[in-house]
């Protein structure tokens, strides 16, 4: 029965405090839906009262003015004053009175009912201000010429001389202004109020607030300080949810809602929720009573059961009366001796994956205790099974590799075993469990393989730079070939003319263009370099179209020059750049064997100069586009591959760049960017 205790306990605590948890979220939810309800009602009334206050305003400084009149004259009609501010106060709801205060400060008349005033002075507050203003200017709380408070409009009254004359002022009607807030009370428990800029009530919707001093109430600071907004705080000692807005004539404006009204349907629901939940957990426990016994009892013998197999090494089959029940226990019962057996076959699919892994594995607890090891380990490193499990970091200074790190990543060790026999191995270290799991590859064999691979690469190498080698003096023999030819004819014809000094100039040329590709090739090392110097490219691309002018003769190739007017130099190898731009044109001449035009251009921007090849030839397809820099790969049949991917490493060294962009049947275009100002590249 103390299982039954704890639970019954627990679960008691466990209806109670979501259920109170759950009134009190949804009560503090009604409050605040309702709170911010109410401040959005706040806002839109205050709104509305603000806007229609200023809307009476404007009408009274209009009926002030239509007052005032306009005349050429430079006297006061004051009975027709007197007539006009009658007219408006008929019309006007808000005015209460309108009299006229001359610049002696005497008041000529009072509307509605005092046509004419004799020494009558009256020191009207707000006299200056209005005099200076040229506008109009409304007043808080002042005392009228009865010693009576009122709030007032007044304008000054001038003529086309701009001549001061005097002081137009308008009463307003206080009880108009207050059945105004009334009117747009949400509710008869709400309130609001009109305060002037120290804080006194022009206007309230309790009658008897009028003219009391406000300025201590915290909204009423507030107001005082030019801020709008929504509160909830004390009013007159009342929590209550307040909005207040400043006005434009100083005026200040606060309404709100006593707490205690504005909550009311939220008590009234929280009372609901309270009876609903009592009635809810008074059925519940009634049900946990009546149903404990038939749950608790048999989980209990359950667990007892569940017990008993754990403490078994081996898998024990439960009663067969137990594993026959027909209801959910029963279900419960089955489910854990199937559990049982996927647990068994999961252990033995788990020790299978682990002695099949073709490596060294080994695992460590928190503690840093040996906790499992493969076959493969123990054939790497020896000993047996139980020997490993159980020893500590400590115990295993000769494998120094091991680490409870599980950050250390991947590394290699040379590690000498007991017979002197030194292994290269590859350690990689993981989290694993609550330790650190570690796996172990005798990589000694890969290393020795990649020394071999390391060999064949040099030897390959060595291949490409005698295929380099030919590939590089196939065409200045061509040019020697043809030089040499066409200087035998010469000879033969006319050994005065003038082609044969000319030509003895290119075969000398090429040959010594040879000798310097042979000796770079040869080299291969940074001994000696060619210098950089000043190139004009123009003078260069003729010197190379020279060289190549019989072929392109033979083949019918016409070659178009289309050259910046100035073009500026650049620092590069004079020799090198020949070469790119000698197998940039034998490649165009080969793609047009029947003969074509070859354009060249040479643009001038203002960080770099462009020459641009293009070719009549077949152009060359999309999916081979992207290998041709690499080396060896050629589209022609007795091509090796290396002419544009030599020409593309001369590029670079010049710290420019080669771009191609070719149209099958169309053509191929090569761009050779030199940025202006380079600087060899090392490499």
């Amino acid at each position: 029965m103390k299982m039954t205790r704890k639970f019954l306990l627990v679960f008691v605590l466990i209806l109670i405090l979501p259920t109170v948890a759950i009134h009190q979220a949804i009560v503090r939810y009604s409050e605040r839906v309702m709170q911010l309800n109410i401040i959005e009602n706040n806002e839109i009334m205050a709104e509305l009262i603000v806007n229609r206050m200023n809307s009476e305003m404007n009408d009274v400084v209009s009926q002030l003015q239509l007052v005032a009149g306009l005349s050429d004259q430079h006297e006061l009609n004051l009975p027709a004053m007197y007539a006009r501010a009658k007219q408006a106060i008929s019309k006007s709801t808000i005015i209460q009175s309108i009299y006229f205060v001359d610049t002696k400060r005497n008041m000529k008349f009072e509307a509605p009912f005092r046509p004419q005033l004799q020494n009558t002075t009256y020191d009207y507050p707000k006299f200056d201000h209005v005099k200076w203003s040229y506008t109009y200017v409304v007043s808080g709380l002042v005392s009228n010429v009865r010693t009576e408070k009122t709030a007032t409009v007044a304008i000054p009254v001038f003529y086309d001389d701009r001549q001061f004359l005097g002081v137009l002022v308008a009463e307003l009607s206080r009880n108009f202004l207050s059945n105004i807030l009334r009117s747009t009370s949400e509710t008869r428990e709400g309130f609001s109020f009109i305060t002037d800029s120290e804080g006194r009530v022009i206007a309230s919707t309790r009658d008897q607030d009028w003219n009391l001093d406000f300025s201590e109430e915290p909204i009423v600071r507030l107001l005082m300080k030019g801020d709008s907004g929504s509160v909830q705080e004390g009013y007159r000692g009342t929590p209550s949810v307040m909005t207040y807005q400043t006005m434009r004539e100083n005026w200040g404006l606060a309404l709100g809602v006593p707490e205690k009204f504005a909550f009311t349907s939220v008590k009234t629901l929280s009372k609901a929720l309270t009876y609903s939940f009592l009635g809810i957990f008074t059925l519940i426990m009634c049900l946990i009573l009546v149903g404990g016994r038939q749950i608790l009892v048999p989980i209990l013998k359950l667990t007892k059961f569940a017990q008993r197999i754990q403490s078994q090494k081996a898998p024990s089959p439960l009663p067969e009366p137990m594993m026959k029940r027909k209801d959910e226990i029963g279900e419960l019962i089955r489910s854990l001796q199937d559990m049982n057996d996927r647990v068994a076959r999961t252990h033995r699919f788990l020790h299978d994956i682990v002695e099949g892994i073709p490596y060294s594995l080994i695992t460590l607890n928190e503690a840093g205790e040996v906790t499992r090891v493969n076959r493969k380990w123990i054939d790497l490193f020896g000993l047996t099974e139980e020997k490993w499990e159980g020893k500590r970091l400590e115990e295993l200074s000769e494998y120094g590799f091991l680490t409870m790190d599980a950050n250390s990543g991947d590394k290699e060790v040379a590690w000498t075993d007991g017979e002197g026999v030194t292994r290269i191995l590859k350690i990689v270290t993981a989290a694993f469990s609550d330790g650190v799991l570690a796996v172990v590859q005798d990589i000694s064999q890969i290393r020795m393989l990649e020394s071999h691979f390391k060999q064949s690469e040099q030897l390959a190498l060595i291949g490409q730079i005698t295929t380099g080698i030919a590939h590089e003096l196939k065409n200045p023999l061509a040019v020697l070939s043809s030089s040499s030819e066409l200087l035998r004819e010469e000879i033969e014809l006319n050994p005065d003319s003038e082609w044969v000094p000319t030509l003895v100039h290119d075969i000398d040329s090429e040959i010594s263009r040879m000798t310097l590709i042979v000796n770079e090739f040869l080299t291969l090392a940074k001994t000696k370099k060619e210098a950089t110097v000043p190139v004009h490219l123009d003078q260069l691309l003729n010197r190379v179209l020279h060289l190549l002018r019989i072929k392109f003769n033979e083949l019918g190739i016409t070659v178009e020059r289309n050259f910046a007017v100035t073009v500026p130099t650049i620092n590069g190898k004079t020799n090198k750049l020949i070469q790119v731009f000698l197998n940039l044109l034998v490649n165009s001449m080969e793609a047009m064997p029947r003969g074509g035009t070859i354009d060249i251009r040479i643009g001038v921007l203002s960080s770099e100069v462009w020459v641009e090849i293009a070719d009549e030839g077949e152009g060359i397809s999309e999916e081979h586009l992207q290998w041709l820099f690499n080396p060896f790969f050629s589209t022609k049949e007795t091509g090796n591959g290396l002419g544009l991917s030599i020409a593309q490493d001369i590029m670079k060294e010049h710290g420019g760049s080669l771009e191609m962009n070719s149209v099958s049947n169309r053509g191929t275009a090569v761009k050779c960017r030199f940025p202006l100002g380079m600087k060899e590249v090392i490499r």
